[in-house]
């Protein structure tokens, strides 16, 4: 997945569900930023809540794989390498579809 200038991922629009979630110091939720075609405005919002530490957040619909797709693991990597220059990191890319479960950490592709 390529990004366009200074708005978001392509594709991102048909990639439903998705969520940065601002993690604490000990890596606890403590805010929730949808990620959207406007890259601009997530960055605006992430600035604005001060995180270091992000964890994306995929839902899926209950009886599909958690597993993730090559458009998954694409939106992973340029979303890491968008927030460095941010001094943000990526945590962990999470797929959540039904009650089955994908970390991205937790199978080392992070």
């Amino acid at each position: 997945m390529g990004w366009r200038g200074e708005t978001g991922p392509r594709h991102i629009s048909r990639m439903a569900g998705l969520d940065l979630i601002i993690l604490d110091a000990a890596w606890r939720p403590r805010d929730r930023v949808p990620l959207a075609d406007d890259w601009r405005a997530v960055v605006s919002q992430l600035l604005a809540l001060d995180g270091q530490w992000l964890a994306l957040h995929q839902r899926r619909p209950g009886g599909t794989a958690a597993l993730p797709r090559p458009a998954d693991i694409a939106l992973t990597r340029t979303l890491a390498r968008r927030l460095r220059p941010l001094d943000m990191r990526l945590a962990d890319h999470m797929i959540e579809a039904g009650e089955s479960r994908f970390s991205f950490r937790a199978a080392g592709l992070l």
